[in-house]
Parts: C-alpha cells; sequence; structure tokens
C-alpha cells in the first residue's frame, strides 16, 4: 500500500478543487472519531490540526494518496449539539452546489458514528433521516456509515441493530457500514473500497434545477422537525438531559424509548 505524500492535511478552497479530484464528504458529530479518521488519512500527528466543531462552515483538505489527489471536506455534522442542525445544513448545501457548479461530483459521504453511544439522542436519528434525503436511493451507495472506537464484538451488536432501525433506509438503497480501528491502514482501505466512482447527490440534483433549498427532500424533512421541536417546549435545549434525574433508578435510554420518541412520532402524525 503506498503512502500518503503529503505529511499534513492542507486547506484547500472550494474554487480550488478540481473535478477530477477524488473528493469525499465526512460528517460526524463531536467525540465520534471524524478528527482521528482525517488524521490518519492525512498523516497529522494526534493532537495537531485538530478539526473545528464550533463552526458549521465546510472545511476542505487536500492530500496525495498512490498519485491522486484527494479532497476530504469536513464538516460538524447534522447532529452537533453546539450548533444549530438548520445552519449546518445550510453550509453543507451551499458547499454541494458550488462543487457541482465546477462540475465535481462526490466518489463518498462518509458518517462516523461512535459505537460508546448507548442511545439515540432525537438528533442523532434525525441526522441519518437528513443523510439519507441529502443523498437519495441513486447516491446512497456512495455513503460509509463507519462506526468508530471499536470493541469488535460490541460493533456487530451495535451494527445490526442500527442496520434494523435508523439505518435501514440507507441500507437498503446500498449503503455499507464500515469499521475503523484507529489506523492509518484501515482508514485508507475504507477509501479505496469506494473505488473512483463518483455520483451527484440528490441534494445537489434538486438545487441545480432551481428547487430552493426549504422545498428540496431535505429540506422539507428538516423544515417539519424543526416545526415539531417548537412546539415541544422541551425540546428548546439540544441538551434536554438536563432535565433527568441522574439518580432516578430507570434503565439507559428509557427518557428516549418511553417519553421523547411517543410525543414525538405524536407530533410528527399531527403536522402532516
Amino acid at each position: 500500500m503506498s503512502s500518503v505524500t503529503t505529511p499534513t492535511r492542507t486547506p484547500v478552497l472550494t474554487s480550488a478543487i478540481k473535478p477530477d479530484d477524488v473528493v469525499i464528504l465526512v460528517m460526524g458529530k463531536t467525540q465520534s472519531g471524524i478528527n482521528n479518521f482525517i488524521n490518519q488519512l492525512t498523516k497529522s500527528e494526534k493532537g495537531t490540526g485538530q478539526l473545528s466543531y464550533h463552526t458549521e462552515n465546510v472545511c476542505a483538505y487536500k492530500c496525495y494518496y498512490a498519485g491522486q489527489r484527494f479532497i476530504f471536506a469536513v464538516t460538524s455534522g447534522l447532529n452537533n449539539e453546539e450548533l444549530l442542525q438548520g445552519a449546518v445544513f445550510r453550509a453543507v448545501a451551499t458547499w454541494l452546489k458550488d462543487t457541482y457548479r465546477q462540475s465535481i461530483k462526490l466518489t463518498g459521504v462518509i458518517y462516523t458514528h461512535s459505537i460508546t453511544d448507548n442511545s439515540m439522542s432525537p438528533a442523532d436519528v434525525q441526522s441519518f433521516k437528513l443523510l439519507y434525503d441529502l443523498c437519495g436511493d441513486k447516491a446512497a451507495d456512495r455513503v460509509r456509515l463507519v462506526t468508530t472506537m471499536s470493541d469488535e464484538s460490541k460493533a456487530v451488536q451495535v451494527e445490526e441493530t442500527l442496520k434494523r432501525t435508523h439505518w435501514q433506509s440507507l441500507f437498503k438503497a446500498g449503503a455499507r457500514s464500515e469499521r475503523f480501528d484507529n489506523t492509518s491502514e484501515r482508514a485508507w482501505i475504507i477509501i479505496e473500497d469506494l473505488e473512483n466512482t463518483k455520483k451527484a447527490l440528490l441534494l445537489q440534483e434538486e438545487l441545480d434545477k432551481g428547487t430552493r433549498l426549504e422545498d428540496t427532500s431535505a429540506g422539507k424533512h428538516l423544515r417539519q422537525e424543526e416545526w415539531v421541536a417548537q412546539k415541544l417546549p422541551i425540546s428548546a435545549s439540544a441538551h434536554y438531559h438536563f432535565l433527568i434525574p441522574t439518580d432516578s433508578g430507570q434503565p439507559e435510554g428509557w427518557f428516549e424509548r418511553w417519553i421523547w420518541k411517543p410525543c414525538l412520532d405524536m407530533w410528527r402524525k399531527f403536522a402532516n
């Protein structure tokens, strides 16, 4: 396996990205392992060049591998609790629209998910739905759902559960899961598995046709979710867990399963 010829990642402007580059969008919330994944790909030393999760902007980095220039476009993710989801989504949409106008199509979309997350917040669930609406059926095969911080036996269990639930739509459309073991070799195996097939995402095609962002498939979904959130006082803060006593004696995840999800489902039906 060839080595990366650029020792550290180098920022690159959107206008400098070329159609023959291998362009990959990388997403994942804070502490999901996204920074380490990019570091392993670009040979950045641990603790250097940390990615910023406090801005909704998409940051693109270039590196060379096996004679090919790779562009990794990194965003803080659609489920970052420190940022408004709509702001992150609009930034991603703008970047995708600008690159598509330059005749650039994506080779892949990487979404990192830590298996140490024992429960799914509403933001987590919504982010997977938005990811599906962002890519669409035709480009879903470009998606790699990468589990990080892997305990092998636990990773299998988590992946199988997610495939039956929150990842189901993506998997039916052709997405795949991968496991990242914090090594450069494994990171590049995941990237190489995408090969060099390039596709436009559904959102890019919709925007290119002149569809307003709020009227795209992903935009409609986000708009409905935000409407529901406005109607549920408890969702006014993304950090709603502070409302739950830590010594309640209830099993982990009980609030999401028995209170939050039924309420959210009820309001979704009402919204429709």
